[in-house]
């Protein structure tokens, strides 16, 4: 069964920062859409995301520019991966957003759309 999303996943392997509870972790993104993006972090960050319900997610935007801060709430966390979806961004977020998913889909080859670091982590082989 295929999943319905209203917004298509796109492989983005970045690293990012995801605060919450004014404590700040690093992180990295497996993919991301203007909905959300699914983010790996250490257990221990991991179930303070999930105890806080909501975190924000800076992600850079390439060079010399400074990151973006994304707010967005939490949907699931386990396992060292969590499930976030954003919210209350205003224009700039939204537009500084846009233009990550937007290159993240360019540079996305067929290949990542079915590998991603996620699922070496989980030991599936996609050759």
């Amino acid at each position: 069964m295929r999943e319905k999303r209203s917004s298509q996943r796109i492989v983005f392997v970045a690293n990012g920062v995801v605060q919450c509870l004014h404590q700040r972790f690093p992180c990295h993104v497996e993919n991301i859409s203007r909905n959300g993006a699914l983010i790996g972090v250490e257990d221990a960050a991991c179930e303070l995301a999930r105890q806080e319900g909501r975190c924000m997610l800076s992600l850079p935007q390439g060079l010399g520019a400074s990151a973006v801060d994304l707010p967005a709430q939490v949907v699931h966390a386990g396992f060292g991966l969590v499930g976030l979806r954003f919210v209350g961004l205003d224009a700039p977020q939204e537009k500084s957003l846009a233009e990550i998913v937007g290159k993240a889909a360019c540079e996305e080859t067929p290949a990542e759309r079915n590998a991603s670091r996620l699922y070496a982590r989980l030991g599936i082989n996609t050759d």
